[in-house]
């Protein structure tokens, strides 16, 4: 991606802007229709995607991300969070969008990253999301969260990582494909939050209280990521 401007809904008159690979690319929020609360991963549906669509290898990454979702049924949630961000960091490769799909911004389904097994930060983050949701993790402790990542003195780009809050306006902890090891953003400090999000809210920058944005409000890669994932098994 490159400079990104996100329009919050034209009641809240806010625009926040961040930079990431020199490209102009506008994720805009918008009134569309209401989603779902409820989050589930249909196996059944997806193992038959990642077959048809991907082939024997994707399958079989599939029958692992099962195992995984099974075996983590009955742990605590930070247990859950650890391995759910250690699955996805050892089973997906990073890639830019440009190498997989030829273009500047995508957001693939979980499906589409696995069925591929590579993906860049917003596919990581996403398949992180998904899966914790479906192990029953609220969607208001979770945020994807768009950062400015720090990556020498002078530079920093785009990033995006997940944000488990266990309570609400606690420092969360974070789930990143870059850095491997689950640590509180306050020791984060190459980490600047620029937006964030969930199935429910969109939070501007650090603040702790979201914007006067309705539920029903979307990004619109996000949108179309879900309707691509419910053909696909997988409802957010």
């Amino acid at each position: 991606m490159g400079q990104t401007e996100t329009r919050v809904p034209k009641w809240v008159k806010t625009t926040v802007r961040f930079s990431r690979g020199g490209v102009l690319v506008l994720v805009t929020i918008a009134a569309n229709a209401l989603l779902s609360d409820e989050s589930r991963l249909d196996f059944a549906t997806i193992l038959a995607t990642l077959s048809t669509q991907y082939g024997p290898q994707a399958q079989a990454r599939g029958v692992a991300w099962q195992e995984n979702v099974t075996a983590l049924g009955g742990l605590t949630v930070q247990e859950q969070l650890a391995a759910v961000n250690q699955f996805f960091n050892q089973r997906v490769r990073w890639k830019t969008d440009l190498e997989i799909y030829g273009t500047e911004d995508f957001w693939a389904t979980p499906a589409e990253t696995l069925g591929r097994g590579t993906g860049d930060c917003e596919d990581f983050t996403i398949a992180k999301y998904a899966t914790l949701r479906h192990l029953g993790v609220p969607a208001e402790q979770l945020r994807l969260t768009y950062v400015q990542l720090k990556v020498t003195n002078t530079r920093s780009q785009a990033h995006m990582v997940l944000a488990w809050y266990p309570r609400p306006n606690t420092t969360p902890l974070i789930l990143d494909n870059a850095n491997p090891r689950i640590l509180p953003a306050s020791q984060r400090r190459d980490l600047q939050p620029i937006f964030s999000f969930n199935s429910e809210e969109l939070w501007l920058g650090s603040s702790r209280t979201s914007t006067s944005a309705t539920p029903s409000s979307r990004i619109s890669q996000w949108r179309q990521m879900i309707a691509r994932s419910e053909t696909e098994g997988i409802v957010l």
